[in-house]
């Protein structure tokens, strides 16, 4: 362990013109989204951004201009991250739309996306605070996961209040943090966030899912061992001493823990579309690398899944991905750098 400080970015409206200022936010925000100024002129925009990596997860102070964000299919393909976006917006508003769902986020209020998805939204002058994690780190039931997309924890409620004192002190002492101080950082910020985003997705905390439960355990358990094709109910019962019965009980409303898993191997294989390549073997190798044992199999699954053919979808993936090439190839973009290491460690089934 060393005392360095984390690893920093900059952006200072202050410092630059206004094509300069956007090209930077637009460049340091490109693995995110799409940005625009609102009335897509340069003559009122400003942006101000501070970015910190604390390893296990990014912490952003960002203050900007009216603008609209994008995060379309080609940009989660081409991007290829499961991470969580939490924003806290310290003042200002934003009207957002999360695959056909509209809400709002206000002044206070806490929202998270799930960067694994596509989302647009339109902010009025906008001040946050945002923090990027890998979905592991977040230690919620499975269920609670597909309903966190656009999820927004109201500022006035008293888990809205705590985890936005949090947000706001984790942020005055984000320059002063070295790397070992972000790991205890991380820590104590991934009870703060699942308890928030519990009560955002569900209405309610309940001790389950501040204290932990063995369903979370097992949740966390999957993420980390997922590309390994000895992944299986089995395992999962020897390394937890489950009964079938008791592991199959617990995810009897998930849908069965066969289907949990195959779930996620195909939303992971999803997201690694575009990095493959081509070529003969393609289909293979990306059953491979997300534990399935036969391509066959894969391919099946894929389908039914998807609505389309392994084959077709990495075409298509291609095809959009070009038109970000510039987003995954750019030397310049820490950001994407920043969150290819984020929650990189894995431990065998």
């Amino acid at each position: 362990m060393t005392d360095e400080a984390a690893p920093s970015q900059t952006i200072r409206a202050a410092d630059l013109t206004r094509e300069d200022n956007y090209d930077q936010w637009r460049a340091g925000l490109a693995s995110l989204f799409e940005a625009r100024p609102l009335d897509d002129s340069l003559d009122t925009f400003s942006a101000d951004l501070k970015t910190f990596n604390l390893g296990n997860f990014l912490l952003g102070n960002s203050r900007a201009s009216p603008q609209t964000f994008a995060r379309d299919s080609g940009l989660v393909s081409a991007v290829g991250i499961d991470h969580l976006l939490i924003q806290l917006y310290v003042s200002g508003d934003c009207d957002f739309n999360v695959e056909g769902y509209e809400s709002r986020g206000k002044t206070g209020d806490i929202v998270c996306f799930d960067l694994s998805r596509q989302m647009r939204s339109r902010t009025s002058n906008l001040e946050t605070v945002s923090i990027v994690l890998p979905r592991q780190l977040v230690r919620l039931q499975p269920s609670t996961f597909d309903s966190l997309h656009g999820a927004v924890l109201d500022g006035e409620s008293t888990l809205g209040i705590l985890l936005r004192e949090h947000l706001l002190s984790l942020s005055k002492v984000a320059p002063r943090l070295s790397q070992p101080d972000g790991a205890l950082a991380t820590e104590v910020a991934a009870v703060m966030i699942s308890a928030g985003l519990s009560a955002a997705a569900t209405g309610r905390a309940s001790e389950a899912d501040l204290l932990g439960t063995a369903l979370q355990a097992i949740q966390m358990f999957i993420e980390r061992n997922i590309a390994d094709d000895r992944l299986s109910p089995e395992s999962i019962m020897r390394h937890f001493g489950l009964s079938r019965s008791a592991l199959y009980r617990t995810f009897e409303p998930l849908g069965g823990i066969a289907d949990y898993i195959r779930e996620r191997r195909l939303n992971r294989a999803f997201l690694q579309l575009s990095s493959v390549g081509g070529g003969r073997g393609v289909v293979s190798k990306l059953a491979y690398m997300n534990g399935f044992n036969s391509e066959a199999a894969f391919s099946r699954a894929f389908r039914q899944r998807f609505g389309m053919t392994p084959s077709d979808a990495i075409a298509e993936a291609g095809r959009r991905a070009a038109e970000k090439r510039h987003i995954v190839d750019a030397d310049e973009n820490w950001m994407q750098v920043w969150l290819g290491g984020l929650g990189a460690s894995s431990n065998g089934v």
